[in-house]
């Protein structure tokens, strides 16, 4: 077992520098990999498929993108391309500078009527909505959106896209690598761990891991909660009917996310909180800003918006 193990480290040690090089790049592109190639992967996940079928993207839905795209001033030459998604908000991925373009799922819930009512069985977590119970009808209000707040919504991911902010959400891996390996082989170094027992330098380099986990969740979960606020209040700074769309949109995904506890019942209650924020999964992390702050914080610019100006 010891002549593996020791080839192994010596190998590790010899070419250590490429080891890192590969791995920093193997990290940033299997994050970043399905913005660089969003067709088919991300329909394939998100398709709308109502009686068998993929649902086509219906004409309101496609005015609906190309009123937004023309609003934010979207460049002729950035591709876009929208398709139905089952879910209950827009989901997107890609670049749109690059030739793969961009793509953005649009919910069916969004056209409404024809979509969410008792001849269409929706199933939430294996278990289908009852639309004729109260709580029923309460997520069926929360998914019927007015156009200023389908517009924000939408709005949100085409500027998420146009940042090009997946690029920076893929950094904090590989610069938290690097971070880790500077630190278990310079305090290694340092305290003359290399002279000592194989057993000293294994118990360190678990130790380093682990800072480096937690340095990587960390600088995770913060840009995560700075981009998320920094889009909010650019979309709802479009105009005063972005940012009213903005408050009625986290409005309604805390009123259907409590609609979800309550038919869900004790499930219901272990993934959503009763204000309508969705309850962390792990107990040191918060990934994302919880609902209740976003909508504040639109509501913050909504505010700002129609107050008089001084001259």
């Amino acid at each position: 077992m010891a002549g593996p193990l020791w080839r192994a480290t010596a190998f590790v040690q010899r070419h250590r520098t490429a080891l890192l090089v590969g791995s920093c790049a193997g990290l940033f592109g299997a994050q970043i990999s399905y913005h660089l190639f969003p067709d088919p992967v991300v329909p394939w996940l998100y398709q709308y498929w109502p009686q068998g079928q993929p649902a086509s993207l219906s004409p309101e839905l496609q005015s609906l993108f190309q009123e937004v795209q023309q609003d934010i001033g979207v460049p002729s030459g950035h591709r876009f391309e929208a398709f139905t998604t089952f879910t209950f908000q827009p989901v997107s991925a890609g670049f749109p500078r690059l030739p793969a373009g961009a793509v953005v799922g649009i919910p069916a819930s969004f056209l409404g009527g024809p979509v969410i009512n008792a001849d269409r069985p929706v199933v939430v977590h294996g278990q289908r909505v009852d639309w004729q119970s109260t709580a029923g009808a309460w997520l069926r209000d929360a998914l019927t959106l007015s156009h200023d707040a389908q517009k924000f919504a939408l709005a949100r991911e085409v500027l998420h896209l146009e940042s090009g902010a997946a690029a920076l959400q893929a950094l904090p891996a590989p610069a938290c690598l690097v971070g880790t390996w500077v630190l278990g082989v310079g305090a290694k170094h340092a305290l003359g761990l290399y002279g000592g027992p194989m057993n000293l330098r294994a118990a360190f380099n678990l130790v380093a891991a682990v800072v480096g986990f937690v340095a990587y969740a960390l600088s995770t979960d913060s840009l995560t909660h700075a981009l998320e606020a920094w889009l909010d209040r650019r979309t709802a700074s479009l105009s005063a009917a972005y940012a009213r769309g903005g408050v009625e949109f986290y409005e309604k995904v805390l009123s259907g996310n409590l609609a979800l506890r309550s038919l869900l019942g004790r499930p219901g209650e272990k993934l959503y909180t009763p204000s309508g924020n969705v309850v962390p999964r792990h107990w040191f992390r918060i990934k994302h800003l919880p609902y209740t702050a976003r909508r504040d914080s639109v509501l913050q610019v909504w505010r700002a918006a129609l107050s008089p100006r001084s001259p």
